[in-house]
């Protein structure tokens, strides 16, 4: 009888997970989706994720890391999870997903400002040089595409000035990061580009490590909790509230 109590009774370990914060890492420099300003990290997608715990009734520790370093500690169970990822066939082997998209957001198709193109789309980027930057993924079919000669920038801001410039046509990057970028190095990029076209509109998610322990209640948690801001009108507050700050006139 006593055995049968013991292997029934919830181990140590279990009761240390449930109490556990779970560790949620936010990309660095993403603004105005996830950034580091004076070391804590801020964005439209850190308040989501921060919401959406918080509903659930989650503890969360949220810690910031460059992009490619927070994807690599997933992978060797530093952490549990890690946003923001587009949820495309390379992610999906190497990651977890939780069920509703965090976001969805615009990529933008951009050329110099005296390019006549207009009303571009993914297939009219092959046989191009396109800017995009370094360790982004793009969604399908452009990310996986041989036929668009890719020109890897450093960041999204050397995107727009490689346009601006014209060292290459055209190139790609988020609404919400450019319209923050122009607001920002408005003297040498007003004037010198415009968007012609939309690349795509992905969703985004938090992507989770396969091997940490605390993925399983972290999918759940997470779930849980973007279901509950949606209803209550948490959702569409904090959305709306990034949109208005950093809108792209002419992102049509």
């Amino acid at each position: 009888m006593l055995l049968f109590i013991l292997l029934f009774l919830p181990g140590p370990f279990s009761v240390a997970a449930a109490d556990r914060a779970i560790t949620i890492v936010a990309e660095n420099d993403w603004f105005p989706y996830a950034s580091d300003q004076d070391g804590q990290p801020v964005g439209m997608a850190v308040d989501l994720v921060r919401a959406a715990f918080a509903a659930a009734g989650a503890e969360l520790e949220l810690v910031i890391q460059p992009y490619a370093r927070c994807l690599e500690g997933l992978e060797l169970g530093r952490q549990a999870g890690c946003f923001n990822t587009i949820r495309e066939p390379a992610n999906e082997a190497r990651f977890l997903f939780h069920a509703a998209p965090l976001f969805s957001a615009r990529i933008l198709i951009v050329a110099p400002a005296d390019s006549t193109a207009s009303g571009l789309g993914p297939l009219d980027l092959e046989g191009q040089a396109v800017a995009v930057t370094n360790g982004y993924t793009y969604d399908e079919p452009f990310q996986s595409s041989t036929r668009v000669d890719k020109d890897v920038a450093s960041s999204d801001l050397a995107v727009l000035r490689l346009v601006a410039l014209k060292r290459v046509p055209y190139g790609v990057i988020y609404e919400q990061v450019m319209a923050h970028l122009m607001s920002q190095h408005g003297g040498e990029l007003a004037g010198n580009i415009k968007v012609v076209g939309v690349l795509s509109q992905p969703d985004l998610y938090v992507s989770f490590s396969r091997i940490h322990p605390d993925t399983p209640r972290a999918i759940a948690a997470l779930d849980r909790g973007l279901a509950l801001i949606r209803a209550d009108g948490t959702y569409d507050e904090i959305t709306r509230r990034w949109a208005t700050q950093f809108n792209l006139v002419g992102g049509n």
